[in-house]
């Protein structure tokens, strides 16, 4: 199990390592927030989840592997929606689709539905929804082209 969540960048790194122990009850020196670059000078124990700083308006990186599937017994989105929940942050996660733009957008109160990233960006950009979310009743929506519907 890999966990490869984007959350919101407004939403500090250190609400996130809260939220996950508040719901999972991760002890917090397990996750590791901070540029990739350091975590070679962490000095607690070997982190089961990293928190990294990326570009863009989903700038929290979230990844994380089997180690914190054994303490969470949660899937992917499960946790991604634990986390907005306590939060009140959004995220995205793939949407497992062959389409790298499409996206899973998990709003603040949890609810979620795919959405279009900016396909020119460098960033996670969202351009729309590809359903109505919601949790996000003022993102635009355009349905996704037929050969898209069935993901």
């Amino acid at each position: 199990m890999t966990y490869g969540i984007y959350f919101d960048s407004r939403t500090p790194a250190e609400a996130l390592r809260a939220a996950l122990h508040a719901v999972y009850n991760v002890p917090l020196d397990l996750v590791y927030a901070g540029p990739y670059e350091a975590l070679n000078d962490h000095a607690g124990p070997d982190p089961v989840a990293l928190i990294t700083p990326v570009d863009g308006p989903f700038g929290n990186e979230f990844s994380a592997g089997d180690k914190l599937h054994e303490l969470t017994r949660t899937g992917e989105l499960d946790l991604a929606q634990a986390i907005c929940r306590v939060a009140h942050t959004r995220a995205l996660l793939d949407d497992g689709s062959q389409a790298p733009d499409y996206w899973i957008l998990v709003a603040a109160d949890g609810s979620y539905g795919r959405v279009q990233t900016d396909p020119d960006s460098d960033e996670l950009t969202i351009l729309y929804a590809l359903e109505p979310i919601a949790g996000e009743p003022d993102l635009p929506v355009e349905p996704p082209p037929d050969w898209a519907r069935t993901w």
